[in-house]
């Protein structure tokens, strides 16, 4: 596998466990001969071809452990023809069953052994691994004492639950796409997600949280009806995903029926799903809140001027700042021009500004070429005619590459966003220092979200139970890459986060940032 990665992590992770069927070691008959060593009986058996040391641990009676502990030689691995001695006590132990577990592209040998209640080594001599390595899909073949039980995702019975449960069970369900992650470079986002979320996992375990964390592919599925007809979400407290708007409605359906809270972790266009869908929550912000928050920051003792293409590419947006300078009482004149009217359009730019005061010019467009025509213009009427500056822009200008950035800075550029990184911040700092250190590589925005939206779910279920939809609308959180304030339009409707973050670009190159503006 291209890409592989390991996880030190101790949690659930979802399987089918069946009783294996490529693999059957051979049968163990109980040796009648018996000897004694410091007053213990011990039965002496001839270790024959194919038996393992779980399948004579089974018929013994007795566990792994104390087979090897009485045998160390064991820790060698078990070979054809040679004595081993098994004492002939059965007190405190269990017989062992095997299952078959079919590889994950996100497990490895420890999150596999952690989850079983085995050892890596016990894994890698039944299986005969070369190298201890393991591969997506691969087939292993588990021990399993007969008191965990074979279903290992009921954890505990759902009859038995009370407000404060014992373990929660969390669905997560991405795009992966077991090819692309593995074979194309540049498109392991949702391996970054996943990553994320379980250092999430792993914090609130650290609070006394226990998780039954359930991973689903998409991609096994030919559409999300198929994973809600599978059965594979029943029991859950919370789903996590799919991300895609396209992918929602048939999950949302299935879990709205139960009353189980499904979270939309990053597509905006999943709006559409809030009315009356009371457990559904969008992490992502409305464009409409975004710029609402960023205009509550014009004064009103400052000139306003709205800058806008005369094309229709963005007439949403320039519909969308209309409405909100009209509905606040802010007076402010208008501008729309083609950028290919060049230079010609300076005069008429300053002809909106004023002289004796403050400037506050939004360019309501997402075009670069456009934008930066605007900001050269601005730049000009700044720096010759000593124009007072301050500018308003949309999320997507600090993606521009052509634009130069040194207009930003030198007219107190302000964006409001709904993602955006202090690396100053010691969480983030202690964020970054336990990604290296578990993935070896750099956390991606996809990283930064997931590790949010597991906290803020998993803390909010673990503090306040499967029914904390009551409690989220006070439940405000600043995190990593990301605020949180849920709000909801209708007791019947869901929940859609309305924070966003300020950044404002000063003309010292520094950047100041104002957190949860609602």
């Amino acid at each position: 596998m291209k890409y592989l990665v390991t996880i030190f992590l101790s949690l659930f992770i979802v399987c089918n466990p069946n009783v294996f069927g490529q693999f059957t070691p051979a049968p163990v008959v109980v040796s009648h001969e018996v000897t004694t060593r410091d007053g213990i009986n011990f039965y002496i058996h001839k270790v024959e071809k194919n038996q393992t040391i779980f399948s004579i641990s089974k018929a013994y009676g007795i566990s792994t452990t104390m087979l090897i502990q009485d045998n160390p030689g064991l820790e060698a691995g078990l070979k054809e023809g040679e004595t081993i001695f098994i004492r002939t006590t059965k007190a405190e132990t269990a017989p062992v069953m095997y299952q078959k577990h079919v590889v994950r592209w996100y497990e490895t040998l420890t999150t596999i052994a952690k989850k079983y209640n085995v050892t890596e080594d016990e894994i890698i001599r039944i299986n005969s691994l070369k190298d201890n390595t393991i591969k997506t899909r691969q087939e292993l073949i588990i021990p399993v004492e007969t008191n965990q039980g074979t279903e290992t995702e009921a954890k505990i019975s759902r009859s038995a639950e009370s407000k404060r449960k014992t373990i929660y069970d969390i669905s997560l369900v991405l795009p992966i796409g077991s090819s692309n992650t593995e074979t194309q470079d540049g498109n392991n986002n949702y391996l970054d997600f996943y990553q994320g979320f379980l250092i999430a996992v792993e914090d609130l375990k650290g609070e006394g949280m226990s998780v039954n964390l359930k991973v689903f592919d998409l991609s096994d599925y030919s559409s999300g009806l198929l994973l809600t007809q599978s059965g594979k979400l029943n029991g859950s407290d919370i789903i996590i995903g799919p991300v895609f708007v396209n992918e929602v409605e048939s999950v949302l359906n299935y879990a709205s029926e139960r009353n189980i809270p499904l979270v939309s972790p990053m597509d905006p266009k999943t709006e559409i799903f809030l009315e009356n869908h009371p457990d559904f929550y969008q992490v992502s912000s409305s464009l409409y809140s975004q710029q609402l928050d960023l205009l509550k920051n014009l004064s009103p003792r400052n000139n306003v001027t709205l800058i806008y293409e005369s094309s229709a590419a963005d007439k949403e947006l320039v519909e969308m700042t209309t409405e909100i300078l009209n509905n606040s009482r802010i007076p402010f004149s208008s501008l729309s021009y083609n950028v290919l009217s060049g230079r010609s359009v300076g005069p008429k730019i300053a002809e909106k500004l004023s002289k004796e005061s403050m400037n506050d010019v939004i360019v309501a467009s997402n075009s670069e070429a456009f934008v930066s025509d605007v900001l050269r213009n601005l730049n000009l009427l700044s720096s010759r005619s000593n124009y007072k500056i301050t500018l308003f822009g949309t999320p997507r200008w600090r993606n521009f590459e052509s634009v130069d950035i040194n207009y930003y800075h030198s007219m107190n550029l302000h964006l409001s966003l709904q993602y955006y990184v202090d690396y100053s911040d010691e969480n983030v700092k202690r964020f970054l220092a336990r990604y290296r250190a578990l993935y070896g590589s750099e956390p991606t925005p996809y990283s930064f979200l997931a590790y949010d939206v597991a906290y803020y779910f998993l803390e909010a279920l673990y503090n306040f139970g499967p029914d904390f939809s009551k409690k989220i609308e006070k439940y405000h959180k600043q995190l990593l890459q990301t605020d949180i304030i849920f709000e909801r339009n209708g007791s019947n409707n869901g929940f859609i986060n309305s924070a966003a973050r300020l950044i404002i670009y000063n003309p010292d190159y520094s950047v100041n940032i104002s957190r949860l503006n609602r």
